[in-house]
């Protein structure tokens, strides 16, 4: 059994009890801040690995929860595209060395903030555009572990009430983790070290999660989503420059 350093072990506490409030307050934004903050401190794939786990758990309490909502018919046809993708990410991690993923990671996330920042709840798109994001979205899922933003601009024009997006994206989430977690772990990136770190930012996760819920409805949600959004883009930027 390899034990984490402590050099590993406080980034992922830190990052995580923040990202599960964030992601508890603002509904997203868990995997985009925590994977970009903590790759600065050990490889992408064992970030990604990491926090696929601990998103997990966000993720089922989230679709348990809202579970009257979902909008059936779109959670199975964007999980089924988004499990389509993930193949396609799986070969990209390896041929790939650590510090293009960490470009990739960047960029992306850099992406993601543009279209989190202009969300609209009113465009159309076509079927065959939304199945392209969800496709992109189990690319992003395997590979840097930031799947949301395909994602979000994939239900945008299904009409659902704010409810229905968040259980139905849940579900999306926790069926694509649920996919990842098993691909990882039959490609053997669950290391004692990994489920160590693991259950080591559970706390911290739960902490988190507990003070995200406490203060959701105590604080203006348009501008905490506005912080949030600057806050992706710093770690984005960060995570570009640290690897250039």
């Amino acid at each position: 059994m390899t034990w984490p350093a402590i050099s590993d072990l406080i980034p992922v506490v830190v990052f995580v009890g923040i990202a599960a409030c964030i992601y508890m307050i603002a509904g997203f934004g868990f995997a985009l801040f925590a994977v970009p903050s903590i790759s600065l401190f050990m490889p992408v794939t064992e970030a990604v690995s990491l926090l696929t786990l601990l998103g997990l758990t966000s993720v089922l309490r989230q679709t348990f929860a809202l579970r009257e909502h979902i909008d059936r018919p779109s959670a199975i046809r964007f999980s089924l595209w988004a499990v389509a993708g993930m193949p396609v990410g799986y070969w990209i991690v390896n041929i790939i060395s650590d510090q293009a993923l960490r470009i990739f990671l960047g960029v992306s996330t850099i992406i993601a903030t543009v279209v989190l920042l202009r969300r609209s709840e009113n465009h159309t798109s076509h079927p065959a555009v939304e199945n392209s994001f969800a496709f992109a979205s189990g690319v992003l899922n395997v590979s840097i572990g930031t799947n949301g933003s395909p994602l979000v601009f994939a239900l945008q024009g299904r009409r659902l009430t704010p409810n229905q997006f968040r259980a139905t994206i849940a579900v999306i989430f926790a069926i694509s983790a649920v996919v990842t977690s098993t691909i990882f772990a039959l490609d053997g990136r669950y290391t004692s070290r990994i489920l160590l770190l693991a259950v080591c930012a559970l706390p911290s996760w739960l902490i988190g999660t507990l003070t995200g819920r406490n203060v959701a409805d105590k604080i203006d949600q348009q501008q905490f989503r506005s912080v949030v959004l600057v806050l992706l883009a710093i770690t984005g930027i960060s995570t570009l420059v640290f690897a250039l």
